[in-house]
């Protein structure tokens, strides 16, 4: 008992049903500690921290040394989310070539990085702004390059991703 904490005492009765069912899912989480039953690994779930924080920081940085005006058409966003469609659509195939060697990297770039870097929030914010200045037009095609940009960005992408894995 050296430096042991003490454990919970767990009756074993015999009388009582389900008792060797409790017994087995005793857990101790001092011991092992459980992480949810997502299936995710703890290298997994820091992948996504670190990849995420990342992602996050560098559209910080890119928008504070780039700030739109109010009413000009958010080209930093737009940029933001076209180029993180493109490598989405890129790295799928590319990092499928490494993800049972390095199980962490797709969390890492995709869901952490880029989930980071892309963001759904601002353009919503974007758009309603200029909605709300009046200019319908200019938030129509924000919306309409950032939609059908992203799409075939994404096309585009896993295609020269998947010529990139097959060459």
């Amino acid at each position: 008992m050296d430096g042991e904490l003490p454990r919970p005492a767990v009756r074993t009765d015999d009388a009582v049903p389900g008792r060797e069912e409790q017994q087995a899912a005793y857990h101790d989480l001092l011991d092992e500690p459980d992480l949810p039953s997502l299936g995710l690994s703890v290298s997994t779930l820091a992948a996504i921290f670190f990849g995420g924080a990342l992602g996050t920081l560098a559209r910080f940085l890119l928008t504070a040394h780039h700030p739109a005006g109010a009413g000009a058409f958010p080209w930093v966003t737009l940029l933001v989310n076209l180029s993180g469609s493109f490598a989405i659509g890129f790295l799928v195939p590319v990092t499928e070539r490494f993800s049972r060697r390095a199980p962490t990297v797709r969390p890492l770039l995709l869901v952490g990085v880029l989930g980071g870097w892309t963001t759904y929030s601002t353009l919503a914010v974007d758009a309603t702004l200029l909605l709300r200045q009046g200019d319908i037009g200019t938030c129509l095609a924000y919306l309409a390059a950032t939609v059908m940009g992203g799409l075939t960005l994404v096309v585009a992408g896993n295609v020269a991703g998947r010529r990139l894995v097959t060459a």
